[in-house]
């Protein structure tokens, strides 16, 4: 017996654009997408700032909408031989 199974929100066929009108501004993600729309910001910062209970989650579901959000290494201001990873949005027109 196969059973499938569908993600939450998208439906088959569907064209993803990458507009705010998708998402609630009051949601987790819809505060990420915010956020990233004004800077590059790490998972830490994202819970941080943002008061939101798993970053990963929410790029993971920013992505599966079809936003392009890139992963970049950076140094970490408090230890200058280790690096933190930053997620940044790439807005396409």
């Amino acid at each position: 017996m196969r059973v499938e199974t569908k993600k939450p929100g998208l439906s088959p066929g569907r064209a993803h654009s990458n507009t705010v009108a998708e998402l609630d501004p009051t949601t987790q993600t819809g505060r990420v997408l915010e956020a990233l729309r004004r800077h590059p910001m790490s998972a830490a910062e994202l819970q941080w700032d943002l008061r939101i209970a798993h970053a990963p989650a929410a790029i993971r579901d920013l992505r599966n909408r079809g936003f392009t959000i890139v992963t970049e290494w950076h140094p970490q201001p408090a230890k200058p031989k280790a690096k933190i990873k930053r997620y940044r949005l790439v807005e396409t027109e």
